[in-house]
């Protein structure tokens, strides 16, 4: 009876420590996620890195520009002018190039003020989630890139623009059918993005000039993240269940590590009689669940880029800015969970080995005496 008992009880040692074996390296890379995901200054940190230090900033303007353009068109068409004519910008945000929303953004956009928008944000939300308040307060100062669009800044812009223009054709001439003495044709002008000979270069300047200033006039002073950030939520239950949600996530992921710990406590009382059996019990799990962290660590930028690649929206093209700026920059943020893990995996696999190594050299003795 003792032999069968001794056997059910090692059965579920054995169990356990295949448990183990997969619950090692899950719970260490959910606890380096909370490490990381719930500490603030690693969290501005990574957002510098990825927003400040890397294009998808301007790769996710020319997106959601692009997608919204024929919309914006349609406003300033239908916004009255002194001179009865509109300006479309459908064909003018669509003519720009990667290389065009790149030195937008590192004209307008500079790196000290993205960062204080980043800085401000990231905050405001980490005080928002160990407060009782409904929302976090997180408000944009739009006022410095207002300030960068009506001044030197934004007219030196706009005529590097212009100068990028090419020649218009007969057919484009065709097209504006412009003769000396009309006034400058200024919707049909921006549909086909060339620089008329017929008519000064700073009356044209003027035309992509008066577009800057319909997109100021149309930037509020200062920008409601929050409305942003929760739109579309009933009331303020739902902000109250994602902040509770949230703290969840980072209690559990705290306390994970007592996972394999308790694994461990199990594996003792049902597997354990000895020193020899324990440096089995324990030696042999923590070997194979750390080289699986090692693996996974190592091949962890691998394994993203190919997540990504198959479950990006279709909605991205493949050949945009964005897509690869998406995958770039995600891979950065994922470094400071999985880098770690080299060290972590290492040591316990060191652990293992010698748990492992120390029940060998007893059952050596054992079977010498």
């Amino acid at each position: 009876m003792k032999t069968v008992f001794n056997a059910i009880l090692k059965f579920f040692a054995f169990i356990v420590a295949g448990v183990l074996i997969l619950a090692l390296p899950l719970s260490l890379m959910i606890n380096n996620l909370g490490e990381v995901i719930f500490d603030e200054e690693q969290v501005s940190e990574i957002a510098a890195e990825v927003i400040v230090n890397s294009d998808i900033v301007p790769a996710a303007l020319e997106f959601l520009t692009n997608r919204q353009a024929e919309e914006i068109s349609t406003k300033i068409e239908d916004t009255e002018r002194p001179e009865g004519r509109g300006l479309n910008l459908n064909n003018l945000i669509l003519t720009m190039e990667d290389e065009d929303w790149i030195d937008f953004r590192e004209a307008l956009l500079t790196d000290e003020l993205v960062a204080t928008w980043i800085r401000d944000t990231i905050h405001n939300l980490f005080v928002w989630l160990d407060s009782e308040d409904s929302f976090p307060v997180i408000i944009w100062n739009l006022e410095p890139l207002i300030q960068k669009m009506t001044g030197q800044t934004g007219q030196e812009a706009v005529e590097a623009y212009y100068e990028s223009l090419p020649d218009c054709t007969d057919l484009q001439m065709e097209e504006l059918k412009t003769q000396p003495g009309e006034p400058l044709p200024r919707s049909k002008m921006v549909e086909e993005l060339c620089k008329l000979s017929t008519f000064p270069h700073g009356e044209q300047i003027q035309v992509y000039n008066d577009v800057m200033k319909m997109v100021v006039d149309a930037t509020p002073r200062e920008y409601n993240a929050t409305q942003a950030l929760f739109k579309g939520r009933d009331g303020i239950r739902g902000p109250y269940t994602l902040k509770y949600q949230f703290r969840t996530y980072r209690l559990l992921m705290d306390i994970v590590l007592l996972t394999p710990l308790a694994l461990l406590f199990l594996i003792l009382i049902f597997g354990v009689r000895s020193l020899e059996a324990l440096g089995q019990w324990w030696g042999i799990p923590l070997i194979g669940g750390s080289l699986i962290t090692l693996i996974s660590s190592l091949l962890a930028g691998t394994l993203w880029r190919g997540f990504l690649t198959l479950n990006i929206p279709g909605a991205i093209p493949k050949t945009s800015l964005l897509y690869f700026q998406i995958i770039e920059s995600t891979s950065r943020v994922i470094s400071p969970i999985f880098a770690p893990l080299i060290i972590q995996s290492f040591v316990l696999l060191l652990i293992g080995a010698g748990l492992f190594t120390m029940a060998l050299i007893l059952r050596m003795r054992r079977a010498g005496d």
